[in-house]
């Protein structure tokens, strides 16, 4: 089961192969996005839950990519306090983003890789203010190959995590940048300053345990 959070109304420049279609033009875009995920999956539902169980997976794709590049601790701090896993995915300007995918307690979150980015650069919480604070044109930049790979890429890792396994993005960050797409990883350990408690977990992303596999395409 998908559940689809977006805002507003497909614009023509959101139409893409793999995609939404044309005829979504207009549309509310997660009332298209609900529409592509029953066509691409046209099978029988899955059965209703009879209890409160939470979301298995969150998949944060926002359409400004700063808030991939150096996504907001704030904004994930309850998905860490329910224990959610999550997996940041995106683009800004040339470069295409997946990852980490976090495992609360066990890996480290968007909390961890602001403070590992100012231990590396002092600079850093202030050029970051900037860039939050600044003036961003409403349509950002994005190229649609660089869009389509890091959107295959970012697919690939959750069905894998929701099959029951732990994908390469688990704990570490891969970025590629245009003309060339080679992918890099960057592995984001927990820090000892963040509240997410991670770095006091034993066992790192092994302890979590993963989570039962879904009943999705591959299984």
């Amino acid at each position: 089961q998908v559940e689809v959070l977006d805002g507003g109304r497909a614009e023509p420049w959101d139409v893409a192969p793999g995609g939404l279609p044309p005829a979504s033009v207009g549309e509310r875009r997660d009332v298209a996005a609900r529409r592509l995920v029953r066509r691409s999956a046209p099978g029988p539902g899955p059965a209703e839950s009879t209890g409160e169980s939470g979301l298995s997976l969150i998949v944060a794709a926002p359409r400004d990519g700063l808030a991939v590049y150096a996504p907001v601790a704030d904004t994930a701090g309850p998905w860490i306090a329910s224990g959610t896993p999550h997996l940041y995915a995106g683009v800004i300007e040339a470069t295409g983003v997946v990852g980490p995918l976090v495992l609360p307690g066990g890996t480290g979150c968007a909390g961890c890789l602001e403070l590992h980015r100012a231990d590396r650069d002092p600079q850093w919480p202030r050029m970051l203010a900037q860039w939050r604070s600044g003036r961003r044109g409403a349509v950002p930049a994005c190229d649609l190959g660089l869009a389509t790979a890091v959107a295959g890429l970012a697919a690939a890792h959750a069905l894998a995590f929701l099959d029951g396994d732990l994908p390469a993005s688990t704990g570490t960050r891969w970025e590629a940048a245009l003309p060339l797409l080679d992918w890099r990883s960057e592995q984001i350990g927990p820090h000892a300053d963040c509240s997410c408690g991670a770095a006091g977990g034993a066992g790192g992303a092994g302890a979590f345990g993963g989570v039962p596999a879904q009943d999705t395409m591959a299984g």
